[in-house]
């Protein structure tokens, strides 16, 4: 017995994948050995590429929508909104 329903056959059949497809797309998702490109690296705090740099702070003024645009796409590579503008400046996203 499958568990798709038919509305899930439907919309298979639309972008053309079969079960076997999805089943075999989901494995790979949900497997923590397999790497599948869904996400990118996941990176924990800084990752400056020479970590023993100085630092030092700027200030910036910018519109709040701009503001809340970097913080939103932060959040969705799950990191800091420095971190994302810093990678933002290097050109490394």
């Amino acid at each position: 017995m499958s568990d798709f329903s038919e509305r899930d056959r439907q919309l298979m059949a639309l972008v053309g994948l079969t079960e076997e497809q999805v089943l075999a797309d989901e494995r790979m998702a949900e497997s923590e050995t397999v790497p599948d490109d869904l996400t990118g690296r996941v990176h924990y705090g800084l990752h400056l590429t020479e970590p023993t740099r100085q630092m030092v702070s700027v200030s910036v003024r910018m519109p709040k929508s701009t503001l809340d645009g970097l913080t939103a796409m932060a959040r969705r590579y799950h990191i800091s909104r420095s971190e994302y503008m810093r990678r933002k400046l290097a050109g490394a996203i």
